[in-house]
């Protein structure tokens, strides 16, 4: 038992790929692997591990999306006329958070994901901190400057922790509530951009009745403009520093969080403590025929011992075979194994490009959006600055300056309501994106929660952004139409309908598909990368919606953005499609009618651990061009084009590709076309010479 629980010195470094068919590992280690996944699978939704995840996924979308609170504060105070300010603390923000998925994704699967699992949140804290005490050292530090490095650090902890809690909550479910335990932990995304309104109001009005901050007409009189700067200074600050609060919390409950089971055991090759881990949060599985020991579904004794008080079991130990020659985690060979020679790089693809496109139009949107949502709103064109507005006169104005060159200042967003205090304008910016953004987007995703495993995910995957691409389009043509007009709230309705399709579909999805279909040693890796693409995505969306804003001067301009990220969306239907494998099959469960009744399986992490080739092995088809081929055929297939063998068994049509339409009692990796044999070899289709 020692030598299982505390392995050879030599074999303590980490094991890597295991191969498609787990022929890396032992025997021994295969059925306590199968063991492993039976005491997981005995449990359903677990509250423990989706709290601690939940909670500092909570607190990053708090902090991410709480850009789009204070920046009108931010610019009232310090920079109320330049543009691009907003733009460089974005830009840095998300950057970091590029950083944080990717090295955060390899140190995880390098050395576990719980000794990580919390330094990200220590991050949020620090760096909140920062944000919430900069100031403006006296004639040699920028405001600016030192504002944006604290929000590139909160950026790395905030992009830390999409990998963790995604990897760390696949991990610790049960095959069949990984999907609504992970849009459980994606639902608080929506939930943290609420709060940060909700929090900013709330805030926002305390200082109304505490300092009278309506009747000074912050903004309008410059008589009041110190007492008003102090004010809004101290507002946006209160609501960064709150995000600290849940931070705290979360990280009390990771301290006693283990790494799941299946990374101890294939990765750090420590069967004693996956076990052991294992029944520390689920407990022993229980047996009514021995009080002493539990089988063990690999056929070995399950021995019961002490340990602090408790019992836990563990295997026994009977002599080993010699173990399988297995590549070391992140070395070269395993490396090339494992995404070029068995084709992984499929998957990588898939997930990495998805997310990319569904970012660039989802952070278009949910990003400093508050001249986009004041735009789509509004119900009459832009006010000219003139003499005839009401707070034109009225004792210290500063409308006049305006007018006289600098334009409405960047915190005034609002251009068809110019007399807007900046109590007002948050007042209304706050009552814009709970209405539009965020009721629809936390609807979104409480419906995938609920539906995550009745639905096919991967094709609804491929739906969703179909869809998606159909409402922009949509949405931008009704926009055209009805923009600054008394009907624009049927543009209001069109986007609140798009955040709910985000969140009930592809939003979720790219998060939750990259945390099940890549192997323990490389998931964290992965689902890092994949994260980050996402982010390289959210950069250009920023990019391109400032670029459109600041160079094209029509007043129509956001109809442009939609159409535009209507491509987008049609781009990542077309990766989902293409490249991502099923992560669900159809079984067929006999009624007591007789009857077959067709239900959805979630397959197991360790079968989707097999990766490319494995999914080929089942019929599967990855590429466009293989996708496309497989599409034609079906189509020839049903209008006739069918032939039958000489031996009157039925055979594919002509060009049948990838396993879809095997000969009966033939091989399915063969099939004939056109006098020829098509060969599927490894998802490659290769057709014979004409």
């Amino acid at each position: 038992m020692t030598g299982r629980m505390y392995p050879d010195p030599e074999r303590k470094r980490n094991r890597g790929y295991l191969d498609e068919d787990s022929s890396g590992l032992p025997p021994r280690d295969l059925q306590d692997r199968q063991q492993l996944r039976y005491e997981l699978d005995l449990n359903s939704w677990n509250l423990r591990i989706w709290g601690v995840a939940a909670s500092g996924f909570l607190t990053d979308s708090y902090n991410l999306f709480a850009t789009n609170v204070i920046l009108a504060s931010l610019s009232f105070v310090y920079f109320p006329h330049e543009r691009w300010c907003g733009l460089i603390i974005n830009f840095f923000t998300l950057l970091g958070s590029v950083v944080g998925q990717l090295l955060f994704g390899y140190l995880a699967d390098k050395y576990g994901r719980t000794r990580l699992y919390g330094i990200e949140l220590v991050l949020v804290i620090v760096s909140t901190i920062g944000v919430a005490t900069t100031s403006t050292g006296y004639g040699d530090i920028s405001f600016l400057a030192l504002f944006t490095f604290w929000r590139f650090v909160m950026g790395i902890g905030i992009g830390a922790e999409y990998p963790l809690s995604a990897v760390i909550t696949s991990e610790w479910s049960s095959t069949s509530s990984r999907a609504t335990m992970l849009s459980s932990v994606f639902l608080m995304q929506p939930v943290g951009q609420a709060l940060a309104q909700l929090v900013g109001l709330f805030v926002l009005l305390g200082e109304n009745r505490a300092h009278r901050l309506h009747e000074l007409q912050c903004g309008i009189d410059t008589r009041n403009e110190e007492e008003c700067k102090r004010i809004i200074d101290g507002i946006w600050r209160i609501v960064i520093g709150s995000g600290a609060v849940p931070a705290i919390l979360a990280i009390i409950f990771r301290f006693f969080l283990y790494d799941c089971g299946l990374y101890t055991l294939e990765v750090k090759n420590k069967p004693g403590n996956a076990f052991r881990d294992t029944q520390r949060v689920y407990g022993a599985p229980g047996n009514e025929n021995n009080s002493n020991g539990v089988p063990s579904s690999n056929g070995h004794t399950v021995q019961t011992i002490a340990n602090g008080g408790g019992t836990l079991t563990l295997p026994a130990s009977p002599p080993e075979p010699d173990e399988p020659a297995t590549s070391l985690q992140f070395s070269m060979s395993d490396l090339y194994n494992f995404f070029i020679r068995d084709k992984n790089w499929y998957y990588l693809l898939g997930t990495s490009m998805t997310w990319f496109y569904l970012d660039v139009s989802f952070y278009g949107f949910s990003l400093d959006n508050r001249g986009t949502l004041s735009d789509l709103w509004a119900t009459t064109d832009a006010v000219s600055i003139t003499a005839d507005l009401e707070c034109w006169n009225t004792p210290g104005s500063a409308v006049p300056s305006w007018a006289a060159g600098s334009g409405l200042p960047t915190w005034q967003t609002d251009a068809t309501k110019p007399c807007n205090t900046i109590y007002e304008t948050l007042i209304e910016q706050t009552k814009q994106y709970l209405l539009t953004v965020s009721l629809a987007s936390i609807a979104g995703s409480a419906c995938f929660v609920v539906f995550a495993n009745r639905i096919p995910r991967r094709e609804w995957l491929t739906a969703s952004f179909g869809v998606l691409t159909v409402l922009f389009l949509v949405t931008g043509g009704l926009y055209y139409g009805v923009a600054h007009t008394e009907r624009s709230w049927g543009t209001v309705v069109c986007v609140a309908i798009c955040h709910f399709m985000f969140n009930f579909g592809a939003n979720t999805l790219t998060f939750i598909i990259p945390a099940e279909i890549f192997p323990t040693c490389y998931r964290c890796t992965c689902h890092g990368i994949s994260a980050a693409a996402g982010k390289v995505g959210s950069i250009v969306a920023v990019l391109i919606v400032y670029g459109i804003n600041a160079g094209y001067k029509s007043t129509t301009r956001q109809g442009l953005v939609f159409l535009l990220f209507a491509t987008f969306m049609a781009l990542g239907a077309l990766y989902s499609w293409a490249y991502l494998p099923d992560v669900q099959r159809v079984v067929h469960d006999s009624t007591p009618d007789g009857e077959l009744k067709r239900r959805l399986e979630t397959k197991s992490l360790e079968e989707l651990g097999g990766g490319y080739p494995g999914a080929v092995a089942e019929g599967q088809v990855f590429g466009v061009r293989n996708k496309w081929a497989v599409m034609r055929d079906k189509v020839r297939f049903r209008v006739g084009k069918g032939r039958k063998h000489s031996d009157g068994n039925e055979a594919v049509m002509e060009g049948a590709i990838g396993g879809q339409y095997p000969l009966r009692g033939g091989n399915a990796n063969h099939f004939q076309r056109g006098g020829g044999v098509v060969n599927v070899v490894n998802g490659t289709i290769e057709l014979p010479a004409r």
